[in-house]
């Protein structure tokens, strides 16, 4: 069973939780860190960059969603 909920924090992707590294170019992790700490929001770059993804998904889901209504759609003059 898939579980992408948003508002939980933990993602069901299977029964055994599985993670994985991901790499960042050192600039944007350093832009991250000084973000990190002017802001005092989040508690590391891993908790950023999680939040940052999840976003996008979440963002590209909705405009995925809205691209495949309009394939659906009947076009204007067609029979």
């Amino acid at each position: 069973m898939m579980d992408h909920g948003y508002g939980s924090v933990v993602h069901k992707l299977s029964k055994t939780p599985k993670w994985t590294s991901v790499a960042f170019p050192s600039e944007m992790v350093e832009a991250i860190r000084e973000l990190i700490e002017e802001l005092r929001y989040w508690p590391s770059v891993s908790t950023f960059c999680r939040e940052a993804v999840l976003e996008k998904i979440k963002n590209e889901r909705k405009l995925l969603k809205e691209l495949r209504a309009e394939r659906r759609e009947p076009k204007v003059g067609a029979c």
